[in-house]
């Protein structure tokens, strides 16, 4: 086990003691998510606005590919990367809707939101799943995906552009029209729902 890692779930199990304990954020706090170094993954792309986003091959809960590949982007669609958590995050529910109408009203535009699970079982994922269903590709997130994307807390959205490049970056909630004002702007002027 690298020492990172082990650093990693040292944090993740004392803030699940934590959350076991009754100590659950609301819908305006973040939960804690364990630190990264910006040099942890060697060769890691930078995660930050204006940068090229880093990709990732990840399985999704019924064991088939969820690939993001931002360099080979033939539709020119923008992604929503969306990393959250059933287990670790009381108010996931309400992320997930939000997320989804944003799938609802942008995908005829371009947008294509992947949500990335983090430190789930595929088990649990799919069983979640079944009773919470979501209109976009959800994938089982991996240790080398967080350290990428330079993740600090759950939930995350990162926004890419069509040329792959990071748009913007939020940690915690957000209402579907503050994201909606971000993401409308970066489609191509493709036919398909307005800001209805």
């Amino acid at each position: 086990m690298n020492f990172n890692l082990g650093k990693r779930l040292i944090v993740l199990g004392l803030t699940q003691l934590l959350w076991l304990g009754g100590c659950n954020n609301g819908p305006g706090e973040n939960p804690t998510f364990p630190a990264t170094s910006p040099t942890a993954s060697s060769g890691a792309a930078s995660a930050e606005s204006g940068e090229p986003s880093p990709g990732f091959n990840l399985v999704a809960p019924d064991g088939s590919t969820v690939e993001f590949n931002p360099k080979e982007n033939p539709d020119n669609e923008v992604f929503l990367l969306l990393f959250w958590s059933y287990r670790f995050d009381p108010n996931v529910k309400t992320l997930l809707s939000r997320a989804g109408e944003l799938h609802e009203r942008y995908s005829p535009r371009g947008l294509n939101i992947i949500g990335v699970a983090y430190g789930e079982e595929p088990s649990g994922l799919r069983k979640f799943l079944a009773a919470n269903p979501v209109p976009f590709n959800v994938a089982v997130g991996a240790d080398s995906t967080y350290e990428k994307f330079a993740l600090t807390s759950i939930p995350t959205a990162v926004l890419v552009d069509e040329n792959g490049r990071i748009v913007e970056r939020w940690s915690g909630y957000f209402t579907t029209e503050e994201l909606a004002e971000k993401i409308s702007p970066k489609l191509p002027g493709r036919s398909g729902n307005s800001e209805e």
